[in-house]
Order: structure tokens, then sequence, then C-alpha cells
């Protein structure tokens, strides 16, 4: 319901614009999930309830997921610098670049390594119903395109920030400071996972 909203309501030439830079985040999302979906699931998995392993994981794998968070804004940057399509639309790039923090904040290769995917789905069916509530009630007009991105990416943020508050505080984390070598490590049990999702 809320696409054919949307649609009828900013016509189709903002719609599609909005579209067009939720697909180019996707690819951004794909740098930032790296191979951590089955490599740092299967990681949390083995270790069971070991509690000091399970943070040194979780510490190196968010670690090193929002240093490709940060270097894909750096790339978003650099396209919207240099190709003056993107340059013209700037700001619903970059609002939509909030979805890739929220998705790389949100540790769903956590949940799904302790088996907990009902957070996941709870977090997800909330976000999900809010976003069309508040679409309907804020997006009235061409005018309010912007606010599309930037609710669907604030929503995102708060997913991500809520699923790390749960993790935290329901399995006892803590973050532990990650040296070049645990960067690397995670980084080299990634790399096959993720040139295949790449292709």
């Amino acid at each position: 319901a809320v696409l054919p909203y949307l649609i009828r309501v900013i016509g189709m030439e903002k719609f599609g614009l909005i579209a067009f830079a939720q697909s180019l985040v996707q690819y951004f999302m794909i740098i930032t999930d790296y191979g951590f979906s089955l490599s740092a699931t299967r990681a949390i998995s083995l270790v069971g309830e070991h509690k000091k392993k399970v943070s040194a994981i979780f510490s190196s794998v968010m670690t090193v997921k929002l240093m490709l968070a940060f270097f894909s804004f750096l790339i978003l940057l650099s396209i919207l610098h240099f190709i003056p399509k993107f340059k013209n639309d700037w700001l619903v790039y970059v609002l939509s670049f909030g979805t890739v923090i929220g998705n790389t904040l949100f540790p769903v290769w956590f949940f799904q390594g302790k088996e907990k995917m009902s957070y996941i789905t709870i977090i997800n069916v909330i976000a999900g119903l809010t976003y069309a509530v508040l679409i309907f009630v804020l997006v009235k007009s061409p005018q309010d395109y912007l606010l599309v991105p930037l609710l669907n990416s604030s929503l995102f943020l708060i997913s991500g920030i809520w699923g790390l508050y749960i993790a935290f505080r329901k399995f006892k984390l803590e973050f532990i400071l990650q040296n070049y070598t645990g960067i690397k490590n995670e980084l080299k049990i990634g790399w096959d996972i993720f040139i295949s999702v790449v292709s």
C-alpha cells in the first residue's frame, strides 16, 4: 500500500529518484555486510556461551563493519562530487545512506549465531509498521519527497541502535578495542564470502 501511495503523492519522477538512490546504497550494504552474515554467524555459534570470546568476536566484526561504512561514505561523497547527475540531487543520496549506517549497526549476524531470530523479527515488524504510518501521515505532496529517505534512514538507524542495545543488555557483551591483527583476521575470514556475494 505504501508504494502506490508514494507514486501518487510525490510523482513518478521523485519516486524513481528515491528508488535509484536506494538501489545505489544497497551496494554499500553489500560492502558493509562483507561476509559476516555467514562467517561471523558461524563464529558466534561455535563459541557458545563463552562471554569473553563472544565479546571479542562481536567487537572485531563491528569494528570492521564501521570502518567499511566510513569507507563507503567516502566513496559516496566522491560520486556526488565528481558525477553531475548525482551531484544535482546529492541530498537524496546522503539521506538514503542512513540505511547503510543502520544496517551496519544492526547485529543480525549476532542474533542468528545465538539463534535468537525473534529479536530480528520484532524490530523489523515494528520499524516497518512505523515507517508505513509516518509515510501516510507526513508525506502529503511532491515537496515532501525528501521525507521518504529521511524516514527510512531514521528507522534503520533506530532499529540498529535498538538491536545493539538488546545485544549488549541481554548477552552482557563488552566492547573490546581491536588491534590491526584482529581487524586483518576478520577481513581475511570473510573475504571469500564477500567476493561470492559481490559476484
